[in-house]
């Protein structure tokens, strides 16, 4: 038993079945596009910061599910004088999208940094977009006055980016 040589593992790797090789190679990761530090205190290493970046900059139904939010914003804006539910309840719904678009701005803030880094959020033209469509929102609000309805007109600015 306690001779077992080189012949008699040569015959027991014949007799084993064949394993197919499996492909190893480095899968191509998502290139890196965003700032090393966030909001000036939030490095790459931060585990709330890598957590963000592993759901809104990887996660690819992160984006799925933002174009779907504005698809069915613009659903609603197409409805807005046409059904009285939506008529009715225009400022209620206004707001529910305008919270929603702003926790994606305010994700995509901390995962990319805010502008003064390369690759930060306000260094892509479409972030520029959204983030001044969300400020308007905000400032339509806050202000709420008829000379500032006009701004609303602005959110239709952002069906534009189911383009892209």
């Amino acid at each position: 038993m306690g001779n077992f040589g080189i012949k008699d593992i040569k015959a027991l790797k014949e007799a084993l079945p064949k394993i197919e090789e499996i492909d190893v190679s480095p899968v191509e990761e998502k290139p890196k596009n965003y700032a090393t530090v966030s909001l000036c205190c939030l490095s790459v290493t931060n585990p709330f910061r890598n957590k963000i970046i592993q759901f809104v900059i990887y996660n690819k139904w992160f984006d799925r599910f933002v174009l779907l939010v504005i698809v069915t914003n613009c659903l609603f804006l197409a409805m807005d004088k046409g059904v009285d539910f939506v008529t009715d309840n225009s400022d209620t719904i206004d707001l529910v999208f305008l919270c929603i678009y702003t926790t994606e701005m305010t994700l995509k803030i901390i995962a990319m940094g805010f502008f003064m880094r390369e690759f930060s959020y306000l260094r892509e033209g479409w972030n520029i977009m959204d983030f001044s469509v969300v400020v308007l929102g905000w400032l339509s609000i806050i202000v709420s006055s008829d000379s500032i309805s006009g701004i609303k007109v602005i959110r239709i600015l952002r069906p534009l980016r189911t383009i892209n």
